[in-house]
């Protein structure tokens, strides 16, 4: 019990002749939410869950904790309590008791009130896993742990306003057959936080009608294919309609987003800091660094100029050569002299390379994923993660090495003094490029660091160096994205620290501080797990994606697959795919482990090797 909620612990006995002459076992189709929160239906809920445990672990006696606010007021997120003790060990289920928008009041556990009434004044019931000998021990442990996870103002003093937000882009259906989705994350946010969507996308897409239009509230198709007129299409598809904000999850789709609140006078950051962050020469000419030499070229025929070919013969290598504007590494490529740094520019697709191509020094040292929340210039949260070495950071890596990411596992190994490192400058240079506001995903390199990655025990992860850095750590920002990272990235924040990037997002678009603060808070522990996240590469050209994947990879891993949060693939079985512009993967697999970093890379490695057998049909 604590100052943020209070709690009830309750055993309760089960017995089968009782219950069996109340039919409960038939209604356990039902599900676990009771609508309205009617005292009899609650405890008739509870009842019914306790029963099917029993059927399943065959307890005699079930451990409960029921919930309760501190004080007055409403849930900042309808499924606070699920997503908060999401993967705990000691929590077997949580009974919902409540419906969307309830107010409810402070109780007194200690007598005076029946059993009904008490559950008719709780948002939900946690189901203990009986972990410990005695149920006494087993309710102390999933008390510290609620303690943890339960620890933040979860609850508001006044109802959230109903509100509309558009978002720009629906993003990919990858997989029909399953029913996998991209765009998952922002409309299980947008339920939760009783928001309702209208999403504009192209004529035809899988949101605009069938049996997944129930997702959104509405759809609005307009051509997104013209990037110049997008933001009026944006604008004029919006016309008397009543919005409160508009945003987008899709990175395509950021500066035109960004351009249409301000036409529609709706929150943004500003579309200067967004193009700045969103065309890497931008970024390279606001943050400028003495030690990092940056060439910004218009078209691959400025190569050929005499001033250009004066200039290649200043610079030191090696070079990275990439696209002004792209992403998921596509045309990104390590050169070690003037050679690879032609071939890597004439092999660069047109359509990566209409934005002008930028050269600029590669960056050793580990590099890392950053999230940022930042609300006024103030950090409200922030994590990285450890973005292990790819093809093209090898010393011998060619120009036909790529950047696509193989392993990315949080929380980060770096010392606390690098990553508090990292911490402060990401944040002024996100504070130079314009912005104050917003969940931000930045890509960086810890420079002269005292850790590098090498083979330890079979396995290659981060260790300190066995020779002391030639000079001061320093943080050298890559590239920022002025949105939430991918679905690779959200889920991971979501299940490690509880933080959704998702629901923050909207809630910066609405101005909505007090809840923007409230769910920016993170578990009270560092994390509740190790997590990793690998991918099935397109590894060679023309891969033909079988039907069943994930299952068949599953299949030959029993030992891992308990391991498995997320498995989803990310194109439509039976595509056709070669590496793009040297990148790209199939699948992506989000792995977790309390047992120790080592064991959820071992995991990644096997998920990565049986993915590419099964993909070979071997």
């Amino acid at each position: 019990m604590g100052m943020h909620f209070r709690c009830l612990d309750l055993i309760i006995s089960v017995v089968p002749s009782v219950l069996g002459g109340a039919g409960l076992e038939n209604d356990s189709d039902e599900g676990l939410a009771i609508s309205g929160g009617s005292g009899l239906g609650a405890l008739t809920e509870l009842v019914r869950t306790c029963y099917t445990k029993r059927l399943l672990t065959e307890e005699v006696e079930v451990a409960t904790k029921v919930i309760f606010v501190a004080q007055k007021g409403y849930l900042c997120r309808s499924d606070i309590l699920e997503l908060r003790m999401l993967h705990s060990e000691f929590v077997a289920s949580v009974i919902k008791l409540s419906s969307p928008g309830a107010q409810f009041l402070p109780v007194q556990t200690d007598g005076g009130s029946t059993l009904p009434a008490l559950l008719s004044s709780s948002p939900g019931v946690l189901v203990a896993n009986k972990y410990a000998k005695s149920h006494h021990e087993a309710l102390g442990l999933l008390d510290r742990d609620l303690n943890a996870r339960l620890s933040f103002d979860w609850v508001l003093p006044t109802a959230p306003v109903a509100r509309t937000v558009a978002v720009v882009g629906g993003r990919p259906m990858f997989d029909m057959t399953k029913g996998s989705y991209g765009s998952e994350g922002p409309f299980d946010a947008a339920r939760a936080l009783g928001l309702s969507i209208i999403v504009l996308d192209r004529p035809g897409h899988w949101l605009e009608n069938g049996p997944y239009s129930y997702l959104r509230d509405d759809f609005i198709a307009i051509d997104v294919s013209d990037e110049i007129a997008l933001p009026s299409n944006i604008v004029k598809a919006v016309d008397g309609r009543s919005l409160d904000a508009i945003v987008t999850f899709s990175d395509e789709f950021v500066i035109a987003t960004a351009k249409a609140a301000e036409m529609l006078k709706l929150l943004t950051e500003p579309v200067e800091a967004i193009l700045q962050a969103h065309y890497k020469a931008g970024t390279r000419s606001i943050l400028r660094n003495s030690t990092i030499q940056a060439v910004h070229l218009e078209n691959k025929q400025q190569l050929e100029e005499p001033s250009t070919i004066n200039l290649l013969g200043t610079l030191r290598y090696p070079l990275v050569v990439k696209p002004c504007r792209g992403g998921a590494s596509r045309g990104v490529k390590r050169v070690n002299d003037e050679l690879g740094l032609r071939q890597a520019i004439r092999q660069m697709d047109e359509g990566l390379s209409k934005y002008g191509i930028l050269l600029e020094t590669y960056a050793e040292g580990p590099e890392v994923d950053a999230n940022f929340v930042l609300w006024d210039g103030e950090i409200l949260f922030f994590e990285i993660s450890d973005d292990f070495p790819c093809q093209a950071d090898a010393k011998d890596a060619t120009v036909s090495d790529n950047f696509a990411e193989t392993v990315v596992l949080l929380p980060s190994r770096l010392d606390a003094r690098e990553i508090d490192l990292l911490r402060s400058t990401l944040h002024q240079n996100l504070l130079q490029l314009g912005f104050r506001s917003g969940v931000f995903h930045v890509e960086a390199r810890v420079r002269n660091s005292s850790m590098c990655y090498r083979e330890l025990d079979g396995v290659v992860d981060l260790a300190h160096g066995n020779t002391p850095a030639k000079a001061p750590s320093d943080a050298f920002l890559i590239e920022v994205n002025a949105r939430p990272p991918g679905i690779q990235g959200v889920f991971p924040a979501l299940h490690t620290y509880g933080v959704d990037y998702c629901a923050l997002q909207y809630l910066r678009a609405l101005g909505d501080y007090r809840r923007l603060v409230a769910l920016s808070s993170p578990f009270s522990y560092p994390s509740q797990y190790w997590c990793g996240v690998t991918v099935a590469p397109i590894h060679r050209e023309a891969i033909v994606v079988p039907d069943g994947l994930l299952d068949s990879v599953m299949q030959r891993l029993p030992e891992v697959a308990p391991h498995v949060s997320r498995a989803e693939l990310l194109t439509q079985p039976g595509s056709i795919l070669s590496p793009r512009g040297g990148a790209g993967f199939v699948a992506y697999f989000m792995v977790r482990s309390r047992i120790s970093r080592k064991h959820v890379l071992e995991m990644c490695a096997r998920l990565r090797e049986v993915s590419k057998d099964v993909l070979d049909g071997l």
